[in-house]
Parts: structure tokens; C-alpha cells; sequence
């Protein structure tokens, strides 16, 4: 039987072939939100009493995707949010290739979409997942190299938003967003894999799901890791990276927002995004919601 470790593996495989395929498409390319809507699709079929995905009535739900992660015996959540970015088509060479969303500005009022989400409030722990070509991954130019490309990769907003920073403050008043696509060459440094989330330390003992304690103790450790391509970084950046690392990568105790009971796939008018609930700890009493495996319903 398929695991989440196994989806961690596969699914960066099968959407780096899709994007490769894209270029026989006569209707343009594959968009965020169909990606997202493959991932969200492969975690349905973990759905059941550990697993409960929430959609939003909203028909178009975007590129954004929810996740929570609930120790209901030690009543501890972790909360990570997610925007999908994908890589632009092979319009130059494979070393040179960009993101071309991520100065994305919803209306000329608006912020940058980078920083609504590194600001992404209390408890949220805001990520991007980074679409890549399978041709992009195995390019020697990529290849053997740590971290690692792959069909999908994540990355700290946070990381990528100080990037953005620096250029565009370098950039004077009006930037040019065609030089801060962000290429892949220079965000790969702050990369990791989905087995963070999905199989975190190497496997699910005595579990189907990952619990909030072990996703925290991944992510950690992947915020806090040293990195490979500064050699020669000093010791005091790493002292302040540990120094610096955010309140919300630890699981929250006390969350009121128990889980109603209901089927383990939902629609939900008070979601935003699409919500994936990983609820481990299951307990035999009012804590734990009853989950039942059928027809969506709307709550």
C-alpha cells in the first residue's frame, strides 16, 4: 500500500514530466493552480479518519494551499501555508531559468505578493512550493548538486522575500520585473523536498500521517541547516539564524479550531484556500471528530 513518503517521492516526479509536456499543448501552458490541484488530488487519496481535505466554495481557489497538522491526545497543531510558484518555459538556457511570478503585484494599490506572504500571520508558517521541469532537475547543470532540484521543491518565504528585498533595493524606484523573476540558479540555495512535510525523518512510525512534532522538528531543521554553498559563512550568521528562527515553527497547544465531525472530504464557506488536516493522536472520546468516507458535504 502507498504511503505519504511514497508521494513524496513520486509526485515531484510526475509534475516534472507535466511541465516537460506542456510544450505540446496547443492551449498554452499548465498554471499554479493546476499543479496545486494535482497535489491536493494525490493527498485525497490518503482521505479518511487521519486525513480530511476542506475545500472552499469558492470555485476558483488559486494556487494557495492549507495545511494543518493535529496531535489531538497532546492537543498541538502546526499550521503551514503554502503559494505555488512555477517555473517559466524553456525560453533560454536551462541555468538561466526563472520564476517569472514571484514580483506578482494583485493591483497597482497592492504590495508585492512576496511580502503579504512572509507576513502571513501568527500561526502560519508560510512557505513556497516551487514547480520545476523534470528536464530542469536533470540538467547537468543542476545535477548531483545539494540542495537538490526537483519537480517540487519548497522554500521559506521569508528566505526568498530577502532575496527580492536586496534587489529591489538596488533596483531604484521602478524596477524592472523582468530582472527579479527569480532564477532558479540563485533561489536553489534555500530549497528542500516535500518529505518534510510528507515523511518527515525518514518515515511514519507507528502512523499513517505526520504528526505536528516531527514536521516541526524537520522544518527546523531545515531553517536552521547550514548553507552548502558558503563555505566559508561565517559563525555569528549562524548563531543569528538560530537566534532568529520563527515562534510558529513550534506546535501550537490549545488551538480551538477542533475539526467538526463529518466526511473526509468537505467543502467549508469559512476557508479561504484548500485546507489538508492531518490529524494523528486520534483519541477515543468528543476530541477526536468522527470522520466518514463519503460524499463530499458542505458545512
Amino acid at each position: 500500500m502507498a504511503t505519504l513518503c511514497d508521494l513524496a517521492t513520486r509526485l515531484p516526479l510526475v509534475i516534472g514530466n507535466l511541465l516537460d509536456r506542456e510544450a505540446k499543448l496547443k492551449r498554452g501552458r499548465f498554471r499554479e493552480e493546476t499543479m496545486t490541484d494535482i497535489v491536493t488530488a494525490a493527498l485525497a487519496a490518503f482521505a479518511g479518519p487521519e486525513l480530511v481535505i476542506s475545500y472552499p466554495i469558492e470555485k476558483d481557489t488559486g494556487a494557495d494551499l492549507d495545511l494543518r497538522f493535529w496531535n489531538v491526545e497532546a492537543d498541538r497543531s502546526l499550521w503551514v501555508r503554502i503559494q505555488a510558484k512555477r517555473l517559466n518555459a524553456a525560453v533560454v538556457q536551462n541555468r538561466n531559468r526563472s520564476y517569472g511570478e514571484l514580483l506578482h503585484r494583485p493591483s497597482v494599490t497592492a504590495d508585492y505578493q512576496f511580502r503579504t506572504l512572509r507576513d502571513t500571520p501568527w500561526p502560519w508558517v508560510p512557505l513556497y512550493l516551487f514547480y520545476n521541469h523534470a528536464s530542469v532537475a536533470g540538467d547537468p547543470h543542476f545535477r548531483g548538486l545539494v540542495p537538490t532540484v526537483c519537480g517540487a521543491n519548497l522554500a521559506y518565504a521569508s528566505d526568498v522575500a530577502a532575496d527580492l528585498e536586496s534587489k529591489l533595493a538596488g533596483a531604484g524606484a521602478t524596477p524592472r520585473t523582468g530582472m527579479f523573476n527569480g532564477r532558479l540558479s540563485l533561489l536553489r540555495r534555500h530549497f528542500f523536498g516535500l518529505e518534510a512535510l510528507l515523511c518527515p525523518g525518514g518515515g511514519l512510525p507507528g502512523t499513517t500521517v505526520p504528526t505536528p512534532e516531527r514536521v516541526s522538528a524537520a522544518l527546523r531543521d531545515r531553517y536552521n541547516r547550514r548553507d552548502a554553498s558558503l563555505s566559508d559563512q561565517p559563525v555569528g550568521e549562524e548563531i543569528l539564524r538560530r537566534l532568529s528562527e520563527p515562534l510558529t515553527l513550534m506546535p501550537e497547544r490549545g488551538s480551538d479550531a477542533r475539526l467538526q465531525d463529518g466526511s473526509a472530504v468537505r467543502v467549508d464557506q469559512r476557508l479561504k484556500n484548500p485546507t489538508v488536516t492531518f490529524i494523528s493522536g486520534r483519541t477515543k472520546d468528543r476530541r477526536t471528530p468522527n470522520i466518514s468516507e463519503v460524499a463530499p458535504q458542505r458545512m
